[in-house]
């Protein structure tokens, strides 16, 4: 499997500048991480001299080798750890939404003379990390695992539901970073951390669609219909897109479940003269924020005075409010809480002590945003 003439180019420099990617990056003028892409190519296509030339089959990823050297240098054998890749994982999710087509059933709210038609109650769960593994001595925060942030997504969705006060319609946010990792590598795909995660991906994928459906049930008993909203995060994209996927297909029959399925990796609701915007929240400064919703939104900015956008990623709350933008009214740019602990990663990097929960809003149809609610781990 021949290489390209630009993986030519980085392997040349890479064994140049002894194997070393920021050197060999400087030397090409190209960024580190475009060389570590390109060396990764390289790997794949057993074009690597410091491996053995066996190439990885296009279904597997390389997560890590070991090789066994003679006194010239040459590879005698190589043991090599693979994973699923992508591919493989798709096609479980895709099998599993054939076997799930049509079969929920949500039971419509029975009709009361208290029921309100100006009234959207929003339900937020992000950062539940299902999957993550965290042990309490080590992190001094708290004890994780699939069972413990599958039973806390549930809890949340009950606690905070049952301060709706029969609404029109409910939206539940799954707002990113539902599982802990996409795969069984225990390393986030954009940025190589390492992550301590149960790494039976399909258990940790059946304890999300479990909790998901229960957190739907719970969220159906309270208003006239539900609509769900599932943002792709930075550990588990992959994951939260096909998540979407098997919800839809579950609640196919449902008319009263809706879910939204965005290529996007933010969404948005009308509501009245209420625009309201979610994103996981990664990648984009805070202040960037208004400009870019402005933008991307500009019908729905025009058409309304209030304008709402909620995210996670941060682990803790932060409110920026009202931020003025050329001079037409403004956004408030709300960090919501993470339901997960800290594990080690965070641990060690000083990320702690930020209060767990999950959150919720009632917007009325023409004033706005009128009640927030907290349910606090």
């Amino acid at each position: 499997m021949s290489l390209t003439a630009k993986q030519q180019q980085v392997l040349d420099a890479y064994l140049k500048c002894d194997m070393n990617k920021a050197h060999a990056a400087r030397l090409l003028g190209i960024a580190r991480s475009s060389v570590r892409i390109h060396i990764q190519a390289i790997e794949k296509k057993g074009e690597a001299p410091w491996l053995s030339g066996a190439p990885i089959p296009d279904h597997l990823n390389q997560v890590k080798t070991t090789v066994q050297y003679d006194g010239a240098g040459n590879v005698i054998q190589e043991w090599k750890r693979l994973v699923p890749g992508a591919s493989e994982l798709e096609d479980f999710v895709e099998g599993l939404c054939e076997r799930v087509k049509g079969k929920g059933k949500v039971s419509k709210r029975r009709p009361r003379k208290s029921d309100s038609n100006e009234t959207l109650f929003e339900i937020d769960i992000f950062d539940p990390h299902v999957g993550m593994y965290a042990d309490e001595r080590e992190t001094l925060d708290a004890d994780y695992d699939c069972d413990i942030a599958a039973r806390r997504m549930v809890e949340a969705v009950e606690e905070l539901a049952s301060r709706a006060r029969r609404p029109k319609k409910v939206v539940l946010v799954f707002g990113g970073d539902c599982l802990h990792s996409d795969n069984r590598s225990n390393k986030t795909e954009l940025s190589g951390n390492v992550l301590d995660v149960d790494t039976r991906y399909q258990r940790v994928i059946r304890y999300l669609i479990a909790a998901a459906r229960d957190c739907v049930e719970i969220a159906a008993q309270v208003a006239e219909s539900v609509d769900v909203v599932v943002l792709r995060g930075n550990h588990s994209w992959h994951s939260e897109a096909w998540l979407a996927q098997v919800l839809d297909a579950y609640y196919h029959d449902c008319p009263n479940v809706e879910i939204k399925i965005n290529e996007s990796p933010r969404s948005q609701m009308t509501w009245g003269d209420n625009l309201i915007v979610w994103a996981h929240g990664d990648r984009i400064p805070a202040n960037k924020w208004p400009n870019i919703i402005a933008a991307e939104f500009a019908r729905e900015w025009g058409a309304t005075r209030h304008r709402y956008l909620r995210c996670g990623h941060i682990h803790s709350q932060k409110t920026i409010a009202p931020v003025i933008v050329q001079e037409q009214s403004g956004i408030i740019v709300e960090f919501c809480p993470a339901l997960c602990p800290s594990d080690s990663w965070h641990t060690e990097s000083g990320y702690v002590g930020n209060q767990r929960g999950a959150s919720a809003v009632e917007y009325h149809l023409t004033k706005g945003r009128t009640t927030s609610h907290f349910y606090v781990v």
